[in-house]
């Protein structure tokens, strides 16, 4: 008898556990409820929030779990309110005033939205009262800042704004004067080039060049001074057109272009007894008044005439028809010209440079590039002379012989690149460093060649012999008369 009613007991249990249904009534989904971190602001002494906001939220559903957010900016709840979509719990919202107006008070509701789509039927709510504050700009220098320069400059700035960088709409520049209407460029200009148009006026407009672009904006700047200092004048705009102060630039002297050839002085000192020396054989050659630009002129360790960068340099350079470059600093120069001299050649431009070149130039820095340089000679535990009474001789008809001045304790002598046509051979003393003894060097002994552009013309010459010093034979004049007239067709 126990045993038949411990059986029916078991059967029961297994009828009872198999049953898959459940008894009662399904209950209606319960709506999610939303809550601010901050659900009330209060204001002290007329106190608001900047532009850029951070609001906090979180939702509770009692039967299903949170599946998002929905939020909206609108003064009034209606069925047409649009609605956005958020999955976070906390955004950054930038509430830009309306312009011309400084302070609004922007209504926010934010809505939970659960597992199976239903909305929090009351949105949390909370007012926020907005200040809008005005933006503000500085100008940053760089290592280059040339306080005289041709009609062609580069500033850079930097615009800040306190609602948030989002919140700049423009910026707005006068040349000299803020009682004119500003030019006006995009919040993404970090810096831009001024490019005069009419070199021969006293004031010209300038093609502006933003950032790094390499095409003009469509519209021009005016009010750019030749021959005067010139002074940017900058502000910023918000998105509510409130607008900064003007800050001014530091002053450039802008010189006017006179001349169809620049003189580029590379001596970092000592350098006028050489720019006397161009400008009187320049003269006598029919080219005078020729600009000069004083490469490495220094004021409080900073650069005064060298652009702030290449691409200004280079719009510099392709001014001018043509360039007379002399330098006692081979590898300065040589990295300048490197990369700023693609334009200049580019629209015809023609090219005499006179370069020492010291000991300590290193061949592996790439600088000899454009030139018709392919390398140097450098023979092995000699050094390569050149006396104040050697001969450099001409290799090219035209052109005359030439005799050193100047004893020149390092010379360096060169193989041309290919296409490249050497001018002068120079006669030099090689001295064997380990016992000091001299000898007539029998090697290579170029010391200027020529190369040609694409159209078959004479575009670069070089020597690396700096040419002052080779005058013995008071016949430089023959020698610039063939330079820029016969070879350069200038």
């Amino acid at each position: 008898m126990p045993y038949r009613f411990f059986f029916l007991l078991l059967m029961a249990y297994v009828v009872t556990a198999c049953k898959t249904t459940f008894d009662g009534e399904l209950n209606s989904n319960r709506e999610p409820e939303t809550f601010l971190v901050v659900d009330t602001i209060i204001r002290v002494d007329g106190e608001r929030l900047n532009s850029q906001v951070e609001i906090n939220w979180w939702g509770d559903d009692p039967d299903g779990f949170i599946n998002g957010y929905e939020f909206t900016f609108d003064s009034i709840i209606t069925a047409a309110t649009e609605w956005q979509f958020t999955y976070a719990q906390d955004s950054i919202f930038l509430l830009a005033t309306p312009p011309g107006k400084d302070t609004v008070d922007f209504p926010f509701y934010i809505r939970a939205i659960d597992n199976l789509g239903a909305a929090d039927p009351t949105p949390a709510h909370l007012i926020l009262p907005v200040k809008n504050s005005p933006p503000s700009v500085k100008f940053v220098y760089a290592e280059n800042n040339p306080t005289k320069s041709f009609p062609v400059l580069r500033f850079f700035w930097e615009g800040s704004d306190p609602d948030g960088t989002a919140n700049l709409k423009r910026f707005e520049l006068c040349w000299n004067d803020t009682s004119q209407v500003p030019y006006s460029l995009s919040v993404t200009a970090g810096s831009a080039v001024f490019e005069g148009i009419n070199l021969q006026v006293s004031a010209t407009d300038c093609r502006v060049y933003v950032n790094n672009n390499s095409v003009a904006e469509d519209a021009n700047m005016t009010g750019l001074l030749i021959n005067s200092n010139n002074t940017l004048y900058l502000r910023a705009v918000d998105n509510a057109e409130a607008v900064s102060p003007y800050v001014a630039s530091a002053s450039v002297f802008v010189k006017k272009v006179s001349s169809e050839i620049l003189m580029v002085d590379g001596y970092s000192s000592n350098g006028a007894a050489v720019e006397s020396f161009y400008t009187q054989q320049l003269a006598a050659a029919g080219f005078s008044g020729a600009d000069t630009l004083q490469l490495f002129a220094k004021q409080n360790n900073a650069y005064t005439q060298q652009s702030a960068d290449n691409f200004t340099q280079s719009k510099i350079f392709a001014l001018f028809k043509g360039i007379v470059w002399y330098t006692n600093d081979a590898s300065n120069s040589l990295s300048i010209g490197q990369r700023a001299l693609n334009e200049f050649f580019d629209e015809g431009g023609k090219l005499l440079m006179s370069v020492y070149v010291s000991s300590l130039f290193d061949e592996q820095s790439g600088f000899l590039d454009f030139t018709p340089i392919q390398s140097f000679v450098v023979p092995q535990d000699t050094t390569l002379l050149l006396t104040d009474t050697s001969k450099v001789l001409s290799q090219q008809s035209g052109f005359p012989d030439l005799k050193s001045t100047s004893f020149v304790g390092v010379v360096r002598p060169f193989i041309p690149v290919a296409g490249a046509e050497v001018i002068y051979d120079a006669q030099l003393i090689a001295k064997d460093n380990n016992n000091l003894s001299l000898s007539n060097w029998q090697g290579e002994s170029a010391v200027m060649a020529k190369k040609k552009n694409g159209s078959g013309e004479t575009n670069f010459i070089i020597s690396t012999l700096e040419l002052h010093k080779l005058d013995g034979f008071s016949n430089m004049t023959q020698f610039f008369n063939e330079v820029m007239h016969t070879e350069f067709g200038l």
